[in-house]
């Protein structure tokens, strides 16, 4: 209510001239940020902790929210127990000395200055300087000085404050949050609500989380009031929330986060909070602990021994590289290809349980149901990890087919060129990607399609019986009791140190370098990249077991042995997949399809039956005398001297149509595809500068793709194709 008279505004506050006149000496709010910092450091922990439970008690704090706030104050060398024990004294004491009464004290507001604010004038709408905020009787007040007759007007039935400004960060994007909490003036308290800083101060907050018994008064601009009160009468911790895992640098110094907190040179730090999402928190980290490694070895020769050819010890770089993606990004995918009861789940089990021993065959950070957006999104926060997306398979309508192929692409190709969708927000600003932060391992049982999409990949196909079970299981007992994500995080805190030095990438680049030297060079251009990326993670395992003394060099040469036996293996199967899966094979194979299923056939030279005609695409009609032999469908070439001379353009509409029909549609155009054909040394013939040849059939001069009938025709006396030179021209260089 107003104060008309100006002899009851000097009871209230005291005299104002009195104030100008005689200096004395103004009563300082506890700064709880500081207080909070001094305890943590160590400095005067019992009289900095002291303070801080009376301030929350007179905040009118509940017992057990106060020994929330104060756990994380816990020093190293005590235990939980014995901060709860010491808090809980100082808060009885506190409220044995009134510290917590709700009855209105006017004797306290006469010693303290009021908050200070700006407020934007009523009228004008500019900012008005002088305005002072007030607790009383646990209500908000605001008292403008600024006029003859200062006035204190009541602006709320409780008051409130900010206990934490926190802002959470995933990598990409920043949100800002206040957690508040209140009291009503009957002293009944408010409960902590959480609420984004943009929405603070409309205020709409309030009656949702408090309901209709919290009121804002009704006046001008009450409710701006409202919230500059809540922000001027607070003294709150700012603090930063990591939604992502794996490393950070802050001046030099690296951290690696997980749900356990951050992981440095020095250790495990609890001070970094993480708040991962989901089954994200199942990246949990141990504290690094002295010998926490020495289980190494052993670990080491049980992968030796899991996949026949010891391929488990190739794949065992996975993890280790992935930790290293902050350094140098992987552009690189596993794929662990099986049909049902190969244990490829659980092997990827055991791999993924280096970052959590929560996580096994069945509890696998995503699935391929998820949509692609939601693939991306966790991929990109399960940032420097290794992210298993598990359980590919194709089936279904033929929409949902395509849509299992799409999203493995656009997941498997972000992963392999480090880049992905950019969105476009609301206001049209662009949103960059979520790109792939780690290093992804995938599985199912059929191989998403695309031949430059699988040379992104190291394609492992496991066999039945290719997995020893007995190995397995000692695997997955040690994943279960922790021992798997105990060594990861002594290795992580082996590469923070290295990392803090400056080291770490000049020592991953030249790993690199070694094992790319030693793989063969058959195959696509990726392939050596992508096994030399999980043969460096190994390498540097490797290294760590030397310089922790658990590995001799005699160990570290049979294990390098293996793991480049095992990868030389593996680029010889690439090789083949990448043959399968290229255009031209594809294309050669839709053909065939074609043609046996009588879709479309060809002609001899002259538009005649021509040889093996049943074999391409002609079928008998009638029987006896009135038996005769009819091409099928379209005509889209001609067959002679041992040579298929295809309309392109023709054959191509078919082709298309019968791969969208089987569910692995044919996406590449007729330049990809001729010239992919060309570089398969599959064309006999073509003119200079072009992959088609001009060719007299049926009378008619055509430029026609010509191919060998041997790529159609499994027939021993078709007579070789004249030799002829191709040479090829600047427009013929692959993509």
């Amino acid at each position: 209510m107003p104060i008309d008279r100006i002899e009851d505004w000097d009871k209230l506050l005291g005299s104002l001239k009195q104030r100008s006149d005689k200096p004395t000496e103004p009563f300082v709010k506890l700064d709880r940020n500081r207080a909070s910092e001094a305890a943590l450091n160590g400095k005067n922990w019992h009289s900095s902790m002291l303070k801080l439970a009376a301030s929350w008690v007179s905040k009118g704090n509940t017992d057990e929210e106060i020994q929330t706030l104060a756990a994380r104050h816990t020093l190293p060398g005590y235990t939980a127990e014995q901060t709860q024990k010491e808090i809980q004294g100082m808060i009885d004491g506190a409220r044995r000395k009134g510290f917590g009464s709700t009855k209105l004290d006017l004797s306290r507001f006469t010693e303290q200055t009021p908050a200070m604010g700006s407020m934007l004038d009523h009228s004008t709408g500019e900012v008005q300087q002088g305005v002072n905020y007030l607790t009383l009787g646990q209500e908000f007040h605001y008292v403008d000085s600024s006029r003859a007759k200062p006035k204190s007007i009541r602006l709320s039935n409780f008051i409130a404050e900010i206990v934490f400004e926190t802002t959470k960060v995933d990598g990409r994007d920043s949100v800002r949050t206040f957690l508040v909490q209140g009291w009503m003036n009957n002293g009944a308290h408010l409960p902590l609500v959480e609420i984004d800083a943009g929405g603070f101060d409309k205020l709409d907050w309030i009656p949702q989380s408090w309901g209709a018994k919290a009121q804002i008064m009704v006046g001008t601009r009450h409710k701006d009031h409202v919230a500059a009160a809540i922000k001027s009468c607070s003294q709150h911790i700012v603090k930063v929330i990591y939604r992502h895992t794996g490393w950070i640098n802050e001046a030099g110094k690296h951290t690696y986060l997980s749900a356990s907190g951050g992981i440095t040179a020095n250790g495990l730090n609890t001070e970094k909070e993480t708040q991962l999402q989901g089954i994200l928190g199942s990246y949990d980290l141990p504290p690094p602990s002295k010998n926490g490694a020495m289980d190494l070895r052993h670990n080491l020769t049980q992968f030796e021994k899991l996949i026949a050819g010891s391929i488990g010890l190739l794949l065992l770089g996975a993890p280790f590289r992935a930790v290293l993606s902050e350094f140098e990004p992987c552009t690189v995918s596993i794929f662990l290809q099986g049909t049902t009861g190969t244990f490829k789940s659980a092997i990827a089990g055991c791999l993924q349980a280096y970052f959590g021993k929560k996580f096994h065959g069945t509890h696998l950070p995503e699935n391929w149901s998820s949509t692609g957006n939601a693939i991306e999104k966790k991929a990109f926060l399960a940032k420097d990890t290794l992210f298993t997306v598990d359980d590919f398979v194709a089936r279904g309508t033929p929409s949902e087919v395509a849509r299992s192929h799409r999203d493995a692409e656009r997941v498997l190709r972000a992963q392999g060129n480090q880049s992905g969708r950019d969105r476009l927000t609301s206001t049209t600003d662009i949103r960059g990607a979520y790109v792939p932060r780690g290093l992804i391992l995938a599985t199912g049982e059929d191989i998403p399609n695309g031949h430059s999409l699988q040379a992104r990949c190291v394609i492992v196909s496991i066999n039945k019986g290719a997995t020893n079970t007995a190995v397995l299981s000692i695997l997955q007992e040690a994943a279960a009791s922790g021992q798997l994500p105990q060594i990861m995080a002594e290795f992580i805190m082996w590469i923070a140190a290295k990392a803090d030095q400056g080291k770490i990438k000049k020592d991953l680049s030249r790993i690199h370098t070694e094992c790319k030297k030693q793989l063969t060079n058959k195959g696509h251009t990726r392939t050596k990249d992508n096994l030399a990326t999980l043969l460096s993670g190994l390498w540097l395992l490797l290294e760590f077991g030397k310089e922790q003394n658990i590995l001799s060099d005699e160990n570290i040469t049979h294990f390098k042995s293996k793991a480049l036996s095992a990868a030389q293996d593996l680029a010889h199967l690439q090789v083949s997949v990448d043959q399968d899966g290229s255009e031209a094979e594809r294309f050669i194979s839709l053909l065939q399809s074609t043609l046996s299923m009588r879709r479309a056939h060809l002609v001899g030279k002259n538009g005649n039956c021509p040889p093996h005609a049943e074999a391409l695409g002609w079928k008998w009609i009638g029987s006896g005398d009135n038996a005769k032999i009819d091409g099928q469908g379209p005509k889209i070439g001609w067959v002679t001297d041992g040579c298929i001379y295809i309309d392109f353009n023709a054959t191509l509409g078919i082709i298309k149509t019968l791969s969208t029909q089987i569910g692995n549609h044919l996406g590449s155009g007729e330049r990809a595809i001729s010239k992919a054909l060309l570089e398969a040394n599959m064309l006999v013939k073509c003119d200079q500068g072009r992959t088609t040849t001009k060719v007299t059939v049926e009378g008619i001069r055509k430029n026609l793709l010509c191919l060998r009938l041997s790529l159609i025709l499994d027939v021993d006396l078709i007579p070789p194709p004249r030799a002829t030179n191709i040479e090829l021209t600047v427009d013929d260089i692959p993509f």
